[in-house]
């Protein structure tokens, strides 16, 4: 096998994992794995071969798949994230309400007052 097909193999394997990881929600380590992903694939392309390149078209429509996988799953986090930091927003509106509403009671005296 040719050393272009062994990145890609390399980069299929980083890419699931990298999946794996967004979809656990650590979004650090999913974004070192795509960073190593495209050193892979930018080292797969430097390396390619002109008569194999038909060799690699299942890999490359594979990891096509996976970064369409990929994006689905960051779009979802995204909105994930939006909506949460949106009521987020609303709730700690909804708080400020009540602290700004509470104040300080009025004074009471000890004493009653008789006269009414």
């Amino acid at each position: 096998m040719s050393k272009s097909m062994n990145f890609i193999d390399m980069a299929l394997e980083v890419g699931e994992r990298e999946l794996a990881s967004l979809l656990a929600g650590d979004i650090e380590e999913a974004e070192r794995l795509a960073f190593d992903r495209g050193k892979l694939m930018e080292e797969a392309w430097r390396m390619r071969e002109s008569d194999k390149a038909s060799q690699l078209h299942d890999k490359l429509m594979r990891l096509q798949s996976l970064q369409g996988q990929l994006s689905s799953e960051a779009k979802r986090l995204h909105e994930t994230l939006k909506k949460d930091l949106k009521h987020a927003k609303k709730e700690n509106e909804r708080l400020s309400g009540y602290r700004s509403s509470g104040g300080k009671p009025p004074p009471v005296s000890r004493f009653l007052d008789k006269v009414s």
